[in-house]
């Protein structure tokens, strides 16, 4: 890896300075924003790394370096991005300053998330929406990142993109997807179950339809835990006419069940146009777990919760806490075949 491809930045040396979140801004969460197209990246742009939620140790940064130098982009960070306070990267303060810098430096060209973890919804308040709206740029990750997601979209309108994050694994697959939309910005993209799954014996990676139909809107969702926490905040978002993707990790049936239901009884799923659900690994009972045999599997709490809604729904889309984690644009527009079991990115997300 060449060294002298990455850009490092003094804190002290660009700083910017935060913009309180006031009631005015948070009047406006329900409002249907328009839709912000960031600019497609190139190869050889220059990426800004970030830790919004929880700390990055050396061998986390360092293989994040070698992510971005071998998906071809130079990286920029700042000395905030190694800082750590407990399980924080950092404080509030801090990292909602990382953030604001890197939309404002117009040397920086897209913002890739080191890793998730938490903390990503505690600098949601303190972030600048109106540089981000007049500096439009492709923030990338997925899992806590979740959150900022949501604030971003919900209250500028731009277009973010679930998808690996700094430190995750790079796969053909992964690229091919990453490319496609984010450099190429291709329309008419068709994500489905990679043919290497064929092989998988595993229940988190069986695929099958809850309700058949096709499904057309703009894709919303995230780590189904962080959705649930941004229920009745300024941050969440309307699901009307929308394609919901979730997805999850290291959570008991139980435990889905429970946020499932928080949703449904706060109507968020009554006008959705359709639900994606990716992967849901190791959120299953074992026969050897505490409970098992009194436990409902995964499969029968997904069909239980989703069954009864009217829209199409379907589980086994490839994205989550997995090795293939199809890049998705949040807020983008998008096609969910149930009968193909493919999800479609129908517009280019990028200019």
């Amino acid at each position: 890896m060449n060294r002298r491809k990455f850009v490092r930045s003094s804190m002290l040396a660009s700083g910017v300075a935060m913009l309180p979140f006031t009631k005015g801004n948070a009047s406006e969460y329900t409002k249907e924003k328009k839709i912000i197209k960031p600019k497609r990246l190139a190869k050889g742009d220059t990426v800004g790394l970030i830790a919004p939620s929880s700390g990055v140790d050396r061998t986390t940064f360092e293989r994040t370096l070698e992510h971005i130098d071998t998906l071809g982009f130079k990286a920029f960070y700042t000395d905030r991005l190694r800082v750590q306070k407990g399980f924080l990267a950092g404080t509030d303060k801090l990292r909602a300053e990382d953030v604001n810098t890197m939309f404002a430096n117009d040397q920086v060209n897209g913002i890739v998330c080191v890793r998730g973890g938490y903390g990503s919804a505690r600098i949601l308040d303190m972030i600048d929406y109106d540089l981000i709206k007049n500096n439009p740029k492709p923030l990338i990750g997925y899992s806590d990142i979740t959150a900022l997601l949501y604030g971003i979209y919900q209250q500028t309108g731009l277009i973010g993109f679930h998808g690996p994050v700094g430190v995750s694994s790079v796969s053909p697959f992964n690229e091919e997807v990453f490319d496609k939309l984010l450099i190429q910005g291709e329309r008419n993209f068709e994500i489905h179950r990679p043919s290497e799954w064929d092989e998988f014996k595993e229940d988190p990676y069986k695929s099958f339809v809850i309700n058949p139909g096709v499904a057309k809107g703009q894709l919303i969702g995230g780590n189904l835990s962080v959705m649930v926490s941004l229920v009745g905040t300024p941050f969440d978002i309307d699901f009307s006419d929308k394609i919901v993707f979730m997805e999850e990790v290291h959570e008991s049936p139980y435990r889905v069940d429970r946020m499932l239901t928080q949703l449904l009884q706060s109507g968020k799923f009554e006008k959705a146009a359709g639900i994606a659900l990716g992967i849901f690994r190791d959120c299953d009972y074992e026969p050897d777990d505490k409970g098992y045999d009194l436990s409902l599997s995964l499969y029968e709490v997904l069909m239980d919760r989703f069954a009864q809604l009217k829209i199409p729904v379907m589980y086994g889309l490839p994205y989550g806490h997995i090795k293939q984690n199809a890049t998705l644009p949040f807020g983008g527009y998008a096609e969910l075949d149930t009968s193909r079991q493919a999800l479609t990115i129908t517009e280019s997300p990028v200019l």
